[in-house]
């Protein structure tokens, strides 16, 4: 296929998660919307509901994950 990437990894230490830099959450929200703008296309009807559903909540784990961030 003509496309790659990877998932993210979640840590938690003393029960408490690690959060890189807002910017790097920032730039993974951002990255949800554009593969949502390529890969939206390639999706059947029937499915693009749920789709857009799990896209959506990707997009708000991020969001949180900036809330919890520490710098700008």
């Amino acid at each position: 296929f003509p496309a790659a990437h990877t998932n993210p990894i979640f840590v938690n230490v003393d029960g408490r998660p690690i959060r890189a830099s807002r910017q790097s959450a920032e730039w993974m929200r951002d990255a949800i919307d554009r593969l949502w703008q390529k890969k939206s296309l390639g999706i059947q009807a029937h499915e693009k509901a749920e789709a857009k559903k799990r896209y959506e909540r990707a997009k708000q784990r991020y969001n949180n994950i900036i809330l919890e961030s520490i710098d700008k």
